[in-house]
C-alpha cells in the first residue's frame, strides 16, 4: 500500500516556468489529500547549477523542499532528489510512489491521484504522456499531432510524466547519470526485466512548454525543432 508519494523536479535556470509547475502541483497534492487523507505527499525541486533567481521562486513557495548541485546532467539531478526522499521518508521503499516530472511542465490536477489509483491495481512504473504548450505554432501543432499516438499503451516515454514504486527503482538501478536520454534508458531496464508491470496511459497528460530552447541537449525543445526542420522540408 502507498503511504507516501514523492515527486522530483528538475531545475536548471527556470525561474520562469517554476512557478507554474509548482502551482499544478499543488492543485495535484490537494486533489490526492482531498481523495487520499493517510497518503503524505513531498515535492523536491533539485536546483542544478542555477545561476537565475529558480531557488528564490521554489524558497517562496510554501510546502516546497529543495536540494542543491552542480551537475548540469538532468539523470544526476533526478537521481539526487529520489536519494534525497528516500533518505528521509519515513516509509519502507514498497510504500513510496516516486512522480517524475520538470520544471517546465505542469501536470494535471489528477495526476498524482490517478497514478496511485493505477499502483493499487499492480502497476510499478507508470508512462504517461504529454502535450505541447500553447506557444507552438498551429502547423507545428499538428505536426507533432500527427506523429504522436495519445492512447492508452502508447509508445511514448518522458521524464516530465513518469511515476515508479520506489522498491522497483532500486531494483533497476535509479536514474542513470545521462545529459538526456535517462528517461529512455530507466525504461529500457525496465521492460528488460520481463516482470515488472508496467502501464503506459494517456489519461493524464501533462502540458510542457513548447519553448525553442531548452535545458537538456537533445531534450524536448529540439525534438520541437527537429519536427518543425521535417515539416519545412515537405
Amino acid at each position: 500500500m502507498i503511504t507516501t508519494v514523492g515527486v522530483v523536479v528538475p531545475a536548471a535556470d527556470e525561474q520562469d516556468l517554476i512557478g507554474g509547475c509548482l502551482r499544478a502541483l499543488d492543485r495535484a497534492r490537494e486533489h490526492l489529500v482531498r481523495r487520499r487523507p493517510l497518503v503524505s505527499t513531498r515535492v523536491v525541486v533539485v536546483l542544478d547549477a542555477c545561476r537565475d533567481d529558480t531557488a528564490g521562486v521554489v524558497g517562496r513557495h510554501p510546502g516546497t523542499e529543495s536540494l542543491a548541485l552542480s551537475s548540469r546532467c538532468v539523470g544526476v539531478a533526478r537521481a539526487a532528489g529520489v536519494a534525497h526522499l528516500l533518505r528521509t521518508a519515513a516509509a519502507r521503499s514498497g510504500d513510496v510512489w516516486l512522480a517524475s516530472t520538470d520544471a517546465d511542465s505542469q501536470v494535471p490536477v489528477d495526476w498524482l491521484s490517478g497514478m496511485l489509483e493505477l499502483a493499487e491495481r499492480g502497476a510499478q512504473l507508470v508512462l504517461g504522456t504529454v502535450l505541447p504548450g500553447p506557444e507552438l505554432q498551429p502547423a507545428q501543432a499538428r505536426t507533432w499531432l500527427s506523429q504522436h499516438v495519445l492512447r492508452e499503451d502508447h509508445p511514448h516515454i518522458h521524464g516530465a510524466n513518469l511515476g515508479i514504486r520506489a522498491d522497483a527503482y532500486g531494483a533497476l538501478g535509479g536514474w542513470p547519470a545521462l545529459t538526456t536520454g535517462e528517461d529512455v534508458a530507466l525504461v529500457r531496464r525496465a521492460v528488460s526485466t520481463g516482470h515488472l508491470q508496467i502501464v503506459r496511459t494517456a489519461a493524464y497528460p501533462v502540458r510542457t512548454s513548447a519553448r525553442p530552447t531548452g535545458r537538456a541537449p537533445r531534450g524536448f525543445s529540439s525534438y520541437l525543432r527537429d519536427l518543425e526542420r521535417q515539416r519545412a522540408a515537405v
